[in-house]
């Protein structure tokens, strides 16, 4: 109940200051494609909650129209079926709702052949009246973000000085440049983090049950949870499946790590949930991709190379013309990675205008990991702290390094991913520093109140 209220507090805290301390350069209008999301998710929710043909398909030559309704008219955009689904139709089952109900294909440049300049504006323009609506959709998940996050330090934290975590992840969230920055506009990126964060908060929380010590009933239904959480967020964005692999990773090893107190063997402990989350989360991610309907695997791949020709295309063709850095090889993209996450992005210096983030970044990387093997001035911590560590460096090590070696060009939405990491590491920094000093503190003068007495 406790901890309840106190996330509903940190909530609508967090709405607040991201609301004042957002950038309001786009407050003006539309920015870059938002148009086109705000269309796309209207289309697709009718295509999907009202099985309306695809909007657009007429404008198609009929020899180069796909058979399948999925590929046709607005879904062959690069706003459509290559994207993952959920995010279009949450936000425009809420668009809907609100009345927002109608868009045209001409807002999307591959269908506006034959169509005149003075329609094409009007179409984008009769967006207008949807977008603080869908700006807001965006600003609340970055909010709920900050919230999930902040619960997780605390997790990891643990006792009081947990609590200090949360209050200082949150405080680096909002104060995040990337955060201030990509929460100003409507983007697909924050539908997926929620469920990122969530899938964390629900194995720091039920870590035993997942690892089959609580028995089959309790492992079955955390399972069921980290499939359907997993799922939603590979279903938001593909990124989401690095927090699939994080925790794939942590909970063999929580489980070998609990040694006398395993209780089941590994097949019927972590390798039944991870399959069972698995086949769930595979699951969710088919049911809300309708282009993988008819051929599930064919689907896919035809998804996957989408994305690859598209990141051609940007990286041969537009970012040079535009003057938007790329990176190509693994060096180059850890490079361009650490320049942007560790300077203009890094939440540290935008929360206190400070240097040091780098070294906060070690810190949190050094605390968890003396935790996590017990190392002083931590030698007493609890095995379920110990696990709650080593799952963070897990995940904050698969989060940062798939970003880092994945990002093909500067775009800030890239690096996302990454930035609750980086946020956790910064925040767990400063209270496992806190805990060890004032927590040797504190037994050093009871042990001095007791010689004395």
């Amino acid at each position: 109940m406790i901890v309840g209220l106190a996330a509903l507090g940190l909530f609508l805290v967090a709405l607040l200051l991201l609301e004042a301390t957002r950038d309001k350069r786009f407050d003006s209008g539309l920015y870059s494609d938002e148009p086109e999301w705000i269309a796309i998710s209207i289309l697709h929710w009718r295509q999907v909650a009202l099985g309306e043909p695809p909007a657009g398909a007429e404008r198609q030559p009929r020899e180069l129209r796909s058979e399948d309704p999925w590929r046709q008219g607005v879904q062959d955009t690069t706003f459509g079926y290559m994207n993952p689904g959920l995010p279009k139709l949450l936000l425009g089952g809420i668009l809907f709702a609100a009345g927002h109900r109608s868009a045209s294909p001409l807002v999307f440049q591959r269908l506006q052949g034959g169509a005149s300049r003075e329609e094409v504006e009007r179409a984008k323009a009769a967006l207008l009246p949807a977008m603080p609506l869908a700006r807001r959709v965006v600003l609340t998940l970055a909010a709920l973000s900050g919230v999930l996050l902040a619960l997780i330090a605390r997790e990891v934290v643990g006792g009081r000085w947990g609590w200090l975590a949360a209050a200082l992840a949150l405080a680096l969230w909002v104060a995040s440049p990337l955060v201030r920055f990509t929460a100003a506009y409507i983007r697909t990126d924050y539908f997926m983090l929620p469920f990122t964060l969530g899938a964390m908060l629900l194995v720091l929380r039920a870590r035993a049950a997942l690892s089959g010590r609580r028995g089959a009933r309790p492992l079955l239904v955390a399972s069921l949870g980290l499939g359907l959480l997993c799922g939603l967020a590979v279903a938001s964005k593909f990124n989401g499946g690095l927090v699939c692999a994080a925790l794939a990773v942590a909970l063999p090893i929580v489980w070998w790590r609990a040694g006398d107190e395993r209780r089941v063997s590994f097949a019927r402990g972590p390798l039944a949930g991870l399959a069972l989350a698995g086949i769930t989360a595979a699951t969710v991610f088919y049911v809300l991709n309708p282009v993988l309907w008819r051929d599930p695997f064919g689907g896919l791949r035809d998804m996957l190379q989408r994305w690859s020709e598209l990141m051609a295309y940007f990286q041969d063709d537009w970012a040079p013309r535009t003057g938007v850095e790329v990176a190509r090889t693994p060096l180059e993209r850890v490079a361009l990675f650490l320049d942007r996450t560790l300077g203009r992005d890094e939440p540290w210096r935008g929360l206190t205008g400070l240097p040091g983030g780098v070294v906060l970044l070690l810190a949190g990387l050094a605390g968890l990991s003396m935790v996590a093997l017990r190392a002083p001035p931590f030698h007493g911590a609890a095995p379920s702290e110990r696990d709650a560590a080593l799952v963070a460096l897990i995940f904050a090590g698969v989060l940062v390094a798939g970003t880092a070696l994945w990002l093909p060009l500067d775009w800030e939405r890239f690096y996302l991913p990454a930035a609750p990491a980086v946020v956790l590491l910064e925040a767990c920094a400063i209270a496992l520093a806190a805990r060890a000093i004032f927590g040797r503190r504190a037994r050093t003068t009871g042990a001095v109140a007791g010689k004395s007495t």
